[in-house]
């Protein structure tokens, strides 16, 4: 019986020593929920009367229209304009009510034209809310699946073929 307790010793003191040597691994680690992140597709902005989530195009080609989507909460007591631009190109602005949120996508449409970086890329915008301004890197969204909705006016999928168009030849 001695014998069986000599062996379980050692085994019990390196299961111990495991257990208190990776306890602190967290220690120095964040808690996740002390972090802001941004869940969707698009980019934060965050200005001086105006912070925008999931800010991003939604265009179908290189050279054509864009949709700007996100949402913009005014933080300030006035009635703002928010302006997207794209620097030494097109400009598109709309209006924030004081203490409230737009939904660019769904409560006003914001179009930029001759946005000249494919679906995929990022491009560098310029987004002020009248008082302040900055560069964004913006992601540049391809309209297809949840996307396809926000698609700039005018725009049509290329088809394509389906499943069944190739079944039957020769196979």
């Amino acid at each position: 019986m001695k014998r069986n307790l000599l062996t379980r010793t050692p085994v019990i003191a390196l299961a111990a020593a495991l257990a208190a040597g990776t306890a602190g691994c967290t220690v120095t680690s964040p808690f996740q929920t002390a972090e802001t992140a941004s869940l969707g597709d698009g980019v934060p902005v965050d200005l001086d009367s105006a912070q925008v989530r999931n800010f991003a195009l939604v265009s179908g080609e290189k050279g054509g229209d864009a949709t700007v989507i996100g949402a913009v909460e005014n933080v300030s007591g006035k009635e703002l304009t928010l302006t997207v631009a794209i620097p030494g190109g097109s400009k598109a602005e709309t209006k924030v009510p004081a203490n409230a949120t737009v939904s660019l996508s769904e409560d006003t449409k914001v179009t930029l034209t001759k946005v000249d970086v494919p679906p995929g890329d990022m491009i560098t915008l310029e987004v002020s809310d009248g008082t302040e301004s900055t560069p964004v890197l913006t992601p540049v969204l391809d309209p297809t699946g949840y996307y396809e909705d926000f698609a700039p006016k005018g725009w049509t999928p290329t088809p394509t073929p389906s499943a069944s168009e190739g079944e039957g030849e020769g196979h």
